[in-house]
């Protein structure tokens, strides 16, 4: 199923996985808070953020979607990758059982 996504595929799933983290830092960084945040480093402070006070409910619905997809794209990628190594079904204690040498044995 998953496990046989053509390396290119997967290429392009990692880059787009490692822009949405990037982007997400940014926008969590810029978010306002009661404090201010890193936002009102950049002269935010009084006027709602780094985006304006219109543009922090927007702040807000981006860092939801991206969030979400994050969520998403990282149970995708543990799908491929413990699907992609070839590894069985068979759990650790699954193994058949060994016979217990006698007395006699050495």
């Amino acid at each position: 199923m998953l496990a046989e996504a053509s390396s290119s595929l997967l290429i392009i799933m990692a880059t787009v996985f490692v822009l949405n983290c990037v982007a997400l830092i940014v926008f969590v960084l810029f978010r306002q808070s009661d404090s201010g945040g890193i936002g009102a480093a950049f002269g935010g402070g009084e006027g709602g953020g780094a985006f304006g006070t219109k543009g922090q409910a927007v702040v807000d619905k981006v860092i939801t979607f991206m969030g979400a997809t994050f969520v998403v794209m990282a149970l995708v990628f543990s799908l491929v990758s413990t699907g992609s190594k070839g590894a069985d079904a068979r759990g650790v204690g699954d193994e058949a059982p060994k016979e217990a040498p006698t007395e006699g044995s050495k």
